[in-house]
């Protein structure tokens, strides 16, 4: 027996005071006289009763009541270990299965099916056991059960999937479920591979003191794995366009080995390649160019299937290029000028740049174009002007180059785009400015974001016109005297890029500068909100299905599987791909439908496993992994009181003992008492 307040226990002391008051009142044994009183009669008195006890019993029940409460406070606990028949006392049993795709190599999967039967079958007529299902994110099968057969019908149908490993979300979501638990034991195992990827030693999955961690291993010590590690593809327009497809193999295992390696769509191989991979390397495998289809197509790359079958087919979207159709305006003077900006546009490949080039812009000129350049250009008047506001409203971009013969912005329009104060700024005689980026991460800066700058600062300015960009907008480049060079402007759903110079190499040199092509080019994509979706995700990935268009429709889903679901999507809705595989997103009237691929995280395809004791030890600590080993259950004082919670006994009997006091006291005659 121990006691987790053993200082509370000095309240016994006030079981003294009423032993103390009788004896403070006893007559003394020794007399003393008075002389004054030896002539008074004496009369006899009788003390007994005060010296003896009146009522013993209700002393007893009394002093006992005080007792327990001082026990009570103290909070006692059994020191001993919990065997025998405290091993019979319920417990909550949490079996954390691994389902990663990993637990697909070989027969791991059979060996943890028979695993969950094992501790199935191990459960106590009182005991509770919770199936969780665990890869990237944990999820309970089923409410908790005692009965071993219903904890198996909960994997019927349940497949390892190509999810990667995540060991801290699944022990998190074991340490809630003890928590909550009123049982007084708790047992967590863990039935896995122990992957190495799935653990970064870095999470704090500390379960509760006291529960017991069974860590089950299904994995194997040496294993061979060919994966294909990913795809690249590279687009051209050449032939109507044409792709080229090229595969990264990976050689997991310890040996050489020889692969063939097949391009193909649907079920039709169209290119077939050998390949030699080292151990512990990765080999590239180029294929021959192919035409890009018409349409969205499902596509793949695989090799001759092994052990773990999910990593051997990449699969991937191939899609035709796409076209930004561009409406170039420029004046009619300067077509040397002209020429960098045209030039620069007619390199675009992918995506394709369609670009129709006017003097006047017609409303039919506007009507097909997505982005609009005013290449040193004036804003157009009258009816034309109006037209392109509206197109600009309705989401359209403008490109809008501020040079000689820009003429001035609108009265109409300079709340949204700012005005132009004055003659130009003339920096020629100081060998011009240098111009500075005020954010890499800015879509248009993009390729420079990781030189930080690198040739921007290079370019020089000459001229510029000094612009006054409205609050509402954001400055995007800047000269080194702090004028605002490239501002962005938002007008209704559309986007506006003022260039407060000009791009024909007489203001400043960045059209003779390497910037300048990727600059156009991604100002264009940005203006023109070209977002094409990758080729491939990977499972556990969440896609916005951006070929809808801006509407929400009632739309279905294709799993890999064959399974179909009923969903409204639309461009904001997210759509989960949790299993490597082809889905197919169709419309709910009909028509042809849109394809994405979702494919294993490379990670997973290494089988390197953990050091299991790293995981035992931060799940569990040191002693405790011990004691789950030889089977004990070594607690804490605290815990052990907090599980065992004795006081409450105690309670229950200092109330007894109070209420058969106050029956006793009830029932004796009047006057009696301690």
């Amino acid at each position: 027996m121990g006691l987790l307040a053993p200082l509370f226990l000095l309240g016994l002391a006030a079981l003294a005071v009423p032993v103390l008051l009788h004896l403070s009142q006893r007559a003394r044994r020794d007399p003393v006289r008075f002389p004054s009183l030896a002539f008074v009669r004496r009369v006899p008195f009788k003390t007994t009763e005060r010296r003896r006890l009146r009522d013993r019993l209700l002393l007893l029940l009394r002093a006992a009541a005080l007792a327990l409460l001082a026990v009570i406070f103290a909070r006692p606990f059994l020191t001993r270990d919990v065997t025998g028949a405290a091993v019979a006392a319920a417990r909550e049993v949490v079996i954390l299965l691994d389902g990663s795709a990993s637990m697909g190599y070989g027969d791991r999967w059979r060996r943890a099916r028979e695993a969950v039967q094992a501790v199935g079958g191990a459960l106590g007529p009182e005991d509770h056991a919770t199936l969780v299902l665990f890869a990237a994110t944990p999820a309970a099968l089923g409410p908790p059960t005692g009965d071993p057969a219903q904890l198996e019908g909960y994997l019927a149908g349940v497949e390892p999937h190509g999810a990667a490993t995540r060991y801290a979300p699944a022990l998190d979501l074991a340490r809630d479920l003890v928590e909550q638990s009123a049982l007084p034991r708790s047992t967590v195992v863990l039935i896995t591979d122990f992957q190495r990827s799935g653990w970064d030693g870095r999470a704090d999955v500390r379960l509760p003191a006291g529960t017991a961690f069974e860590p089950v291993s299904v994995g194997d010590g040496e294993v061979e794995n060919l994966a294909v590690a990913g795809v690249t593809l590279q687009r051209s327009p050449e032939s109507g366009g044409r792709v080229t497809v090229t595969a990264r193999v990976a050689n997991l295992g310890t040996q050489d080995r020889e692969v063939r390696v097949r391009l193909g769509t649907g079920e039709q191989v169209l290119h077939d390649l050998p390949a030699r991979v080292s151990a512990g390397d990765v080999s590239v495998v180029q294929f021959p160019a192919i035409a890009l289809p018409a349409t969205p197509t499902a596509a793949w790359v695989g090799i001759t299937e092994d052990a773990l079958a999910v990593d051997d087919v990449f699969r991937f979207v191939l899609r035709p290029i796409p076209s930004i159709e561009v409406l170039l305006v420029e004046p009619g003077q300067a077509e040397r000028e002209m020429l960098y900006v045209r030039r620069a546009l007619a390199i675009g490949r992918d995506p394709a740049l369609a670009v129709t080039s006017r003097r006047a812009p017609s409303a039919a000129d506007l009507a097909g174009a997505d982005v609009v350049i005013l290449n040193d250009a004036a804003f157009p008047s009258g009816e034309a002007g109006r037209t392109l506001v509206r197109f600009i409203e309705a989401g359209g971009g403008l490109l809008w180059a501020l040079g000689a013969r820009a003429g001035s912005i609108p009265a109409t329009l300079r709340d949204q785009f700012g005005s132009i104060a004055g003659q130009p700024v003339d920096r020629v005689s100081a060998r011009g400015g240098a111009l500075g980026v005020t954010d890499y991460a800015h879509p248009i800066f993009s390729p420079y974001r990781n030189a930080r700058g690198g040739d921007y600062s290079a370019v020089r300015i000459y001229r510029y016109r000094r612009l006054t960009p409205p609050d509402s907008a954001q400055v995007l480049a800047w000269t080194d005297d702090g004028a605002a060079m490239l501002v962005e402007s938002r007008v209704g759903s559309g986007r506006v890029l003022l260039w407060a110079s000009d791009f024909g190499n007489v203001w400043n040199d960045l059209a003779v500068r390497a910037v300048f092509l990727p600059t156009v080019h991604q100002a264009v994509r940005y203006l023109a909100r070209h977002r094409e979706p990758p080729s491939s995700y990977a499972v556990g990935q969440a896609v916005e299905p951006a070929d809808l268009g801006g509407d929400t429709v009632e739309m279905v889903l294709e799993a890999p599987d064959g399974s179909r679901t009923s969903l409204r999507a639309g461009p904001r809705s997210p759509l989960p791909l949790d299993r490597a595989g082809v889905y197919t997103l169709r419309p709910m009237s009909g028509g042809a439908g849109v394809p994405y691929a979702a494919n294993l995280d490379p990670a997973e395809s290494d089988l390197a496993q953990l050091d299991r004791s790293a995981l035992v030890s931060a799940a569990s600590g040191e002693e405790a992994a011990s004691a789950a080993a030889d089977g004990r259950l070594r607690l804490s004082a605290e815990e052990r009181e907090r599980r065992q919670r004795l006081w409450w006994y105690v309670a229950l009997a200092a109330l007894a003992v109070l209420v058969t006091e106050s029956v006793v006291a009830g029932v004796r005659p009047r006057g009696m008492g301690t």
